[in-house]
């Protein structure tokens, strides 16, 4: 049974309470009417009268109150539950740095063509610590998950491409950016990003990956103090495998 349907019920009980209450109103009458009587035949045929009005009014009452209350209730039994909105989680395109880290690197997914590859070194560095500390709530990397590096850039366009690829840069304050491919990958497995300077470790950066299981996107970063004169290396993890490693050089 619909609403609607329900809702029409109801009318007829609006009308019995009308009659109730005239009903009741017409019986108050009669029985004031035989209390004031001269003779006693006619107050007993005053309240017997009075009676029976009041005791249909009474029954009215009963009648109408049962429509206009039975719909509501049966409403409430029949109808499902309203579904409750659920919020979606929605991504940020830039990845926060752990509470303990200085958020001066940043991922940003973004379109990229593929631009000239350049080779990357694994020297014998040792790996950050942030690396092998676990994070709640990570999930397994897939065995075929790889992120590869595509190259390095002085800076980016407004369509997200690398502008000034190479591996040498000037010293100063800017960011260096790393552009990378990536597949086979899952929410919310760790993945690190680390910055070395001269074969020592500037910063990591261990985070839960957000960017869905394949695309490109791109990483970048700069040293609170600028870049200074020397060789550095960024290397990208997925969890404690090693993924790829690119060297650049700052001159004077």
């Amino acid at each position: 049974m619909t609403w609607p349907v329900l809702e029409r019920v109801r009318w007829p009980g609006y009308g019995l309470l009308l009659i109730s209450l005239i009903l009741m109103a017409v019986g108050i009458i009669c029985a004031a009417k035989a209390r004031g009587a001269s003779y006693y035949i006619i107050r007993q045929r005053a309240l017997r009268r009075a009676q029976r009005l009041l005791s249909a009014s009474l029954v009215c009452l009963v009648i109408a109150l049962f429509l206009l209350l039975t719909p509501p209730l049966l409403k409430s039994i029949l109808s499902p539950p309203a579904p409750s909105a659920s919020p979606t989680v929605i991504p940020s395109d830039t990845p926060t740095p752990r509470p303990t880290m200085t958020p001066t690197a940043t991922s940003t997914r973004r379109p990229t063509s593929t631009p000239p590859f350049i080779p990357t070194v694994t020297p014998d560095v040792s790996p950050p610590a942030s690396l092998l500390t676990p994070i709640p709530l990570a999930v397994p990397a897939r065995s075929d998950a790889r992120i590869t590096i595509i190259t390095l850039a002085a800076g980016i366009d407004d369509a997200g491409q690398p502008v000034n690829t190479g591996i040498q840069f000037p010293a100063g304050e800017h960011y260096v950016y790393l552009f990378l491919n990536y597949h086979g990958m899952t929410d919310g497995v760790a993945w690190t990003f680390a910055i070395y300077r001269e074969r020592e470790l500037l910063e990591s950066f261990t985070q839960l990956w957000p960017w869905g299981p394949e695309g490109r996107t791109y990483l970048y970063y700069k040293p609170s103090e600028g870049y200074k004169p020397g060789t550095y290396e960024m290397r990208v993890f997925i969890e404690d495998r090693l993924q790829g490693t690119a060297r650049f050089t700052i001159s004077e």
